[in-house]
């Protein structure tokens, strides 16, 4: 019988991650699915949770599998992945129940939207399925951290610091109005982003752009709760993909926003994709960066992309 270690953020999606977890249990405890569930309290408890039981993580040598379970959202699960390769120990198979606002990572690998029907194919699942995560090394800093979704440079990331750091937030939340936020945290954003120059090297080519001004790297095709911006973006390949979009006039932005949907935003002039095994990106002035819908603050860039392959107890 599998074993599962379960990490819930009861916070995430406004809070309806706790009612989730809350049919979730009732589910587990009716069908003797032996578990154990842990609470997150703060930012970055998952990843301190996880890491310990890693640590101590020894694999069962009988026919039982032991798998950690997340219910949250992206940043949950950003959370538990760093948790477990900072162990440095065994990559644990994870499972996932998407109960966050942006859901991207679920989207992106076809998990289903209801928390029971992800649950009953959590446990049918009987091996785990390798699915790719994005490695962010930054070289000025020496860190090393993973990506489930994406990271972004500029237009994105600033929208994401402007949105965590407003003080309606946490209203809005409860009101189930978040997206008010976002948009908000958009619209100000589109005056105070600036062009920024960015040196790219990839597939042995060095590529340089004076006026960029959304800069994301991902795993699959959506970010943003939903956007398809590198909609040929697969975690099954042994890839990467980088878009890179140069400083549009208002009008310009607008045409973009509605070629997202059928992908052709891609094609346009100003709109820059590359797909590899590795990236390097330069970013020689301060710019806003984001990973996986968190808010990394403002800095220089000097950051090399890369990706591995993690098992995932997904059907």
């Amino acid at each position: 019988m599998n074993q599962y270690f379960i990490i819930v953020n009861e916070s995430a999606g406004s809070g309806r991650a706790k009612q989730i977890w809350q049919s979730i249990e009732k589910k587990l405890i009716s069908q003797n699915v032996h578990f154990k569930a842990h609470l997150t309290d703060y930012i970055g408890h998952a990843s301190l949770l996880t890491e310990n039981y890693a640590r101590h993580y020894h694999p069962i040598e009988t026919d039982n599998n032991q798998i950690i379970l997340v219910i949250g959202g992206d940043g949950t699960l950003n959370e538990c992945i760093n948790g477990v390769k900072n162990a440095n120990t065994f990559d644990i198979p994870i499972a996932y129940i998407p109960a966050g606002s942006g859901n991207d990572f679920a989207r992106g690998v076809s998990i289903p939207k209801s928390p029971l029907v992800a649950l009953e194919q959590i446990l049918n699942t009987t091996s785990p399925k390798l699915l790719n995560l994005g490695v962010m090394h930054e070289l000025s800093r020496h860190e090393k951290k993973y990506f489930i979704n994406n990271v972004g440079v500029g237009f994105d990331a600033q929208i994401v610091s402007i949105a965590n750091q407003s003080s309606s937030k946490k209203l809005l939340n409860k009101l189930h109005l978040g997206s008010l936020t976002y948009l908000s945290a958009l619209l100000g954003t589109l005056s105070r982003q600036a062009a920024f120059p960015i040196t790219v090297r990839v597939n042995g080519h060095q590529e340089f752009y004076q006026n960029a001004f959304l800069v994301t790297t991902s795993n699959h095709p959506y970010f943003g709760g939903g956007v398809p911006i590198l909609p040929m973006a697969d975690p099954t390949k042994n890839n990467l993909d980088l878009i890179i979009i140069e400083k549009p006039s208002a009008l310009k932005l607008i045409y973009l926003a509605i070629l997202l949907k059928s992908g052709k935003h891609i094609t346009q002039k100003g709109v820059h994709h590359f797909t590899s095994d590795k990236i390097k990106l330069s970013v020689d002035s301060l710019e806003y960066g984001q990973m996986d819908g968190e808010d990394l603050g403002t800095r220089f860039f000097e950051i090399e992309y890369s990706v591995l392959s993690y098992p995932f107890w997904i059907n």
